[in-house]
């Protein structure tokens, strides 16, 4: 299926790694010049090299190193956004812990990050979109947005206000023709969910075993399965869909 993406100009934050470099590597298989901004210059530039490869000069692919946490490097991301067709918001990793275990002053970075970073990009980037009447954001939430996970209260929080903020800003921004679609992704096999699947660390592989046994299909998703969706999405493929979010857990959040 030709998704019509080529030629399309796309930035990717949390780019460098993980389901962001995934949905990055699709985006350039697919013809679209990519810029990733990743707030590790090391990883940046590893990160770059790869999809510089995967590219082969058909496309141009750009790295940018901001921390979404401070104000002054969000802006600094403005500038990429002034010709962006889509804006896949992927940053922000959110400590996990209860409540009592979360102090404000870890809490409150990453939130920032991961929230009001993701509000400030798209408040930009719509700017541009609405005087071109062109533009597609998607949101990478997480599936703890819609199942609290008491243990990891500020992931829950901080993915209940995007999925919030997607429904609602999703169901105005079609007035100018910009689709904001939110992704909720389950257990996905990732560089943060590696050390539960160390088959050389005996405790954590037994506890991935007994994990397994309760997953679907016996596995955690892929980042091939979130980039896939995520193309789709922001693809003309998916041109009525605006303000809804979708999970990808391969219906875990179900299972009791």
């Amino acid at each position: 299926m030709d998704l019509e993406l080529s030629g399309k100009q796309a930035v990717v934050t949390g780019g460098s790694r993980g389901i962001g470099f995934g949905i990055a590597e699709r985006l350039i298989k697919e013809g679209c010049s990519v810029t990733i901004v990743g707030r590790d210059r090391v990883a940046v530039d590893k990160a770059l090299a790869s999809l510089r490869a995967t590219a082969n000069g058909r496309v141009a692919v750009v790295g940018h190193c901001a921390d979404l946490v401070d104000v002054k490097q969000i802006e600094s991301v403005f500038p990429l956004l002034t010709d962006a067709d889509i804006l896949v918001n992927s940053a922000g990793a959110v400590p996990r812990g209860s409540l009592a275990d979360t102090p404000a002053a870890k809490l409150r970075p990453a939130f920032d990050a991961k929230v009001m970073g993701t509000i400030d990009l798209c408040r930009e980037v719509m700017r541009h979109m609405t005087a071109r009447r062109s533009g597609v954001i998607i949101n990478i939430i997480g599936a703890s947005g819609e199942r609290p996970n008491p243990r990891s209260i500020g992931t829950s929080i901080a993915n209940a206000a995007l999925i919030a903020f997607t429904q609602a800003v999703g169901a105005l921004s079609v007035d100018d023709n910009i689709r904001m679609v939110g992704i909720n992704p389950g257990l996905i096999a990732t560089e943060r969910t590696a050390s539960v699947r160390d088959a050389s660390n005996p405790v954590d592989a037994a506890a991935y075993q007994h994990l397994r046994k309760t997953l679907p299909y016996g596995r955690m998703g892929t980042i091939e399965e979130v980039a896939d969706m995520a193309l789709f999405f922001a693809s003309p493929r998916a041109s009525y869909v605006s303000g809804a979010v979708v999970t990808i857990d391969a219906g875990t959040r179900f299972r009791v």
